[in-house]
């Protein structure tokens, strides 16, 4: 399977690059990324890196790397702490333009065996519901209800039947099992190695579940890893 990976030089993204490459049933990996990989990505076969700058915008060239992939896990978008210092108008482009714009360019490719092109959003668990729009945030108002409407944006573009949409709702995302993380958030927290392996599960399987909280990345993605284990 060829698939498409935002964000890929972050926390989450970082994981998620690691179990592609792991995963045999993963072929060929699009890195869409503003600079070179690491160091120990750059001999890679599986991988290739698509310089963007732009990422709601793509040329004819960049779609012919892009084309064919089954799907995409985008990781992008903007931190609490960077996102203190810019304006409305680049917390919407980075947070609900450029993946809307993304999905709707994507969900395009014709698939084989009747497949549409999975879309596998990270939004949150502070996200606000859709109902929830109208009313006022008491922080990070414009991230998160940009978040909010691109979760809206891939459910209206999934009714084509062009498009599988699933958003993922991660509280504290933590590097493992650290006991004190644990303790101090107790469910709000999911490692980045069990959500990166339920991505890795919903693209190869789907879900019936279209929005995944922490408690289902947690178990969706500790059955994909006992299940890795059990294969090897």
């Amino acid at each position: 399977m060829k698939v498409i990976i935002t964000g890929v030089t972050g926390f989450l993204g970082t994981e998620i690059l690691r179990q592609c490459v792991a995963n045999p049933k993963i072929t060929s990996i699009i890195a869409l990324a503003r600079k070179d990989l690491a160091p120990e990505w750059q001999a890679e076969k599986k991988i290739t890196t698509l310089k963007i700058t732009d990422f709601g915008t793509y040329s004819p060239e960049d779609l012919k790397v892009l084309e064919g992939a089954d799907g995409v896990f985008w990781t992008l978008g903007t931190t609490p702490d960077k996102g203190r210092h810019m304006t409305p108008e680049q917390l919407k482009t980075i947070n609900e333009d450029w993946p809307t714009n993304a999905a709707k360019l994507w969900s395009q490719w014709p698939l084989p065996d009747g497949r549409v092109f999975r879309f596998i959003f990270t939004s949150g668990s502070l996200v606000p519901d859709p109902e929830q729009l109208d009313e006022k945030l008491w922080f990070g108002e414009v991230m998160r209800k940009g978040r909010a409407y691109t979760e809206l944006n891939l459910f209206e573009i999934a009714k084509t039947g062009k498009l599988d949409t699933y958003i993922a709702k991660p509280g504290f995302i933590t590097n493992g099992e650290p006991l004190l993380l644990k303790l101090a958030f107790g469910k709000g927290y999911v490692s980045k190695e069990a959500v990166a392996a339920c991505y890795l599960d919903l693209l190869f399987n789907g879900n019936e579940k279209k929005v995944l909280w922490n408690p289902d990345l947690r178990s969706v993605g500790a059955a994909a890893l006992k299940k890795l284990v059990a294969e090897k």
